[in-house]
């Protein structure tokens, strides 16, 4: 692939110029907004929407693709107007995908400096929107053990040393680039980290020794890349950072082995989940179309024991991902989205949609992965419904 690039001018006037994006506001005036603990930071978050298959797509085996692979998986060029519109709909947080293993430009882990340009570029479209902002790093968990250079990682013990060597250099250069955004920007340190290709890919098994050494490998590097943030100084010495458990499940991390990075600072960290519950419903092709009650407990029982295990001793829960995919029952996922979003507020988490963009049951019949929501061209809701219901679910849960 063949793909233009800026020049080194063009690169530091993109830099410098969402820099100033990032401090557009004074320090005091939007840190001052932004509560000083991670239970009050997550309520404050609300509700929110991922800018899904945009920064986080790729094309496996081609290295260092470029910006232009922002929109190779059909998604439009992000615009300030995307954001300015989620905002005006209720939305007030937006998690922001970032894959980097495809960006590497040398030998020594090395972000191009046109990407990193671009994801800076975005981010403060986002801050300057009011948003609060994720970022991440995704789809960076190698497809098998025995990684190699720049490939990403695998949370095994004989991946271990390229793993902690591409995560931390990634963290390392992201904590320098975004260091002046003040704390409405969060860090993600990794989306679903798993054994890719084990029979326990999906879920967590408390009784399986691979899946027990592999959320030990997790804790381990998370460690180390929160170290490095907080040694990268800037306002990231009190950035609120989200840690994910194996495979972001609700297991994954509601276990003995699952542990918190020791942080230098208090209440600045976050308990990352995702929860298409129950996937029979929200996520199977072709599953079931109809929410029924038992599926209302289940979400009811999953987010009352995430409050119990965390929000309660004082540990901010944010769902990273939810939804429920198209399966022309939009009658069925309005109340999903209703009870699913006042379960969340109700125990203090805030739950962020996942959006594809991919909205339509095509004429197949195949239902899988239809996750969108947000036009983005047009910065209107394709189920303005859905939309509704999520946010009457969180006033609900509120009260």
């Amino acid at each position: 692939m063949n793909i233009s690039r800026f020049t080194a001018a063009l690169s530091c006037a993109a830099a410098l110029t969402v820099l100033s994006a990032c401090t557009s506001m004074s320090s005091t005036e939007k840190t001052a907004k932004v509560p000083d603990n991670s239970v009050d930071l997550v309520k404050d978050m609300k509700i929110g929407w991922n800018l899904g298959n945009t920064l986080d797509a790729f094309e496996d085996g081609i290295r260092n693709q470029g910006v232009s692979s922002e929109t190779c998986w059909g998604q439009p060029r992000t615009t300030p107007e995307m954001f300015t519109g989620l905002y005006r709909s209720g939305i007030r947080t937006v998690r922001i995908p970032i894959t980097w293993h495809n960006h590497i430009s040398d030998g020594k882990y090395t972000i191009d400096p046109d990407w990193m340009a671009r994801a800076r570029e975005i981010v403060g479209y986002a801050l300057d929107a009011g948003l609060y902002v994720i970022i991440n790093s995704h789809h960076d968990t190698a497809a098998i053990p025995g990684v190699s250079y720049a490939q990403g990682y695998y949370p095994a013990h004989d991946s271990r040393t390229e793993s902690i060597n591409f995560l931390t250099r990634v963290w390392e250069q992201v904590a320098e680039a975004f260091k002046d955004c003040d704390n409405h920007l969060i860090f993600e340190l990794m989306n679903e980290p798993r054994l890719r290709g084990h029979e326990r890919e999906w879920w967590y098994d408390a009784s399986n020794v691979d899946c027990k050494n592999s959320l030990k490998e997790i804790c381990d590097y998370e460690q180390r890349c929160l170290d490095v943030i907080r040694k990268s100084g800037g306002n990231n010495a009190g950035r609120y950072v989200m840690v994910p458990g194996y495979v972001a499940s609700p297991w994954g991390a509601m276990n003995d082995v699952f542990k918190l990075p020791q942080d230098s600072v208090a209440d600045r960290l976050i308990v990352a989940v995702h929860a298409y519950d129950p996937w029979v419903f929200a996520g199977e092709n072709p599953g079931v179309s109809e929410f029924t009650d038992e599926a209302r407990q289940g979400i009811t029982s999953t987010f009352d024991q995430l409050g119990e295990t965390f929000v309660k001793k004082g540990i901010g829960v944010v769902v990273g991902e939810c939804g429920a995919t198209n399966k022309n029952n939009l009658a069925e996922r309005e109340a999903w989205f209703r009870h699913y979003f006042e379960s969340a507020k109700k125990n203090g988490i805030t739950a962020v949609m996942w959006d594809n963009g991919s909205y339509e049951v095509g004429p197949d019949g195949n239902v899988s992965e239809h996750y969108g929501y947000y036009n983005r061209t047009k910065q209107t809701w394709y189920f303005p419904s859905l939309l509704k219901a999520a946010l009457d679910g969180v006033s609900a849960g509120q009260r």
